[in-house]
């Protein structure tokens, strides 16, 4: 928005193109300032547990999973990604180039895993730029300032292929985002760290974090510099990346749900535990769209992954434990319902007129 000063207004009353030098400074900088290109992904930021080795893996698939319509706790995903594991042990955990894509499939989401181990960070970037313009969340494996978060000198401080799992929210370029993707120093890559880092003047969690493509690569050596940044993309190490594509429905039907939550924690889990954390209320709201209106849609909600159908909702839905016909009056619908946060949800919504 540019500022009108009261002589601009003033002249242009009267017809007249008076510019004082504040009001030619503006102009001046609007048009010499680069038009930027940006995708950003609704997705919702949750806070992760810090106990047992982190839920990054977990609440990284939870975030991504919320853009398309369903909600679960980070004990349930944990407990889904390693069957028959203890949650305290470090084999039990959500990781990027190792459980990842099993566990999408135990939550019904269809994935794309990065397989480039002797790839660059750039051709890591260009990839996650294209998954995101198609509109698909990407978890991925990053390194963290072990100086900062660790107060530790050493250079080697950390793992040495990733320290942390984030989901990546959306890209920025000054070129229009056109396919394929192109990989540009100055894109910037946006990626929501689930609330571990608190190193802010409030000491509030930080949550979303910015950074241009060619300054994001860096050693372990160089992440870990006291200047250095909090997060950096791991160079020199393979790269791993999840792409979340969509809800398993191999009949093409469902339509896309966006679920948002009352709150974005679940509290903490106790480290070294293996028993739930205590749960609470939480509101959750499904946003349905992609609707015609006068068209009648059937939503149905499942209690438990194990209910859930990846095809033909309709012919099943008595494995359903809520449904709701209605017939559209607009683009979109929504429901708002009570749970708990140790309660699973997924909604699938589809044509009332669907075999």
């Amino acid at each position: 928005m540019v500022r009108l000063v009261p002589s601009l207004v003033v002249a242009l009353l009267l017809g007249t193109t008076v510019l004082s030098a504040e009001s030619s400074a503006t102009f001046a900088s609007a048009a010499t300032a680069p038009k930027r290109y940006s995708v950003t992904l609704p997705v919702p930021l949750r806070r992760q547990f810090d106990a047992n080795f982190g839920y990054c893996g977990e609440t990284s698939l939870i975030s991504a999973g919320l853009i398309f319509g369903q909600y679960l706790s980070q004990y349930d995903v944990r407990a889904l990604a390693s069957p028959g594991q203890p949650q305290s042990a470090q084999s039990s955990q959500l990781l990027v180039g190792v459980n990842d894509q099993a566990a999408a499939t135990r939550v019904h989401l269809r994935s794309k895993r990065y397989l480039a181990p002797q790839s660059t960070p750039r051709t890591f970037l260009t990839w996650i730029k294209g998954e995101v313009m198609a509109k698909h969340p990407v978890v991925m494996g990053v390194f963290t300032n072990s100086y900062l978060f660790d107060d530790t000198t050493d250079p080697n401080g950390g793992e040495a292929e990733y320290d942390h799992i984030v989901t990546v929210t959306g890209v920025s370029s000054s070129h229009p985002l056109t396919s394929p993707a192109t990989y540009y120093a100055d894109d910037t890559v946006t990626f929501t760290d689930h609330g571990i880092w608190t190193g802010t003047t409030s000491g509030l969690s930080q949550y979303v974090f910015t950074y241009p493509f060619g300054a994001f690569a860096k050693t372990r050596q160089q992440a870990n510099a006291k200047t250095g940044s909090v997060y950096s993309l791991p160079s020199g190490v393979p790269n791993y990346g999840l792409s979340i594509t969509g809800v398993a429905d191999d009949s093409r039907e469902a339509l896309p749900v966006l679920v948002t939550t009352s709150v974005n924690s679940e509290g903490q889990m106790r480290d070294g535990s293996n028993t739930r954390p205590p749960s609470s209320n939480l509101t959750v709201t499904a946003t349905i769209s992609g609707l015609r209106a006068n068209v009648a849609y059937k939503l149905y909600r499942y209690n438990s992954a194990a209910s859930v159908p990846n095809s033909q909702f309709n012919a099943n839905a008595a494995r359903a434990a809520f449904v709701r016909t209605f017939v559209a009056t607009g683009s979109t619908f929504v429901i708002t319902q009570s749970i708990r946060s140790s309660d699973q949800v997924f909604y699938r919504a589809v044509p009332a007129s669907s075999p």
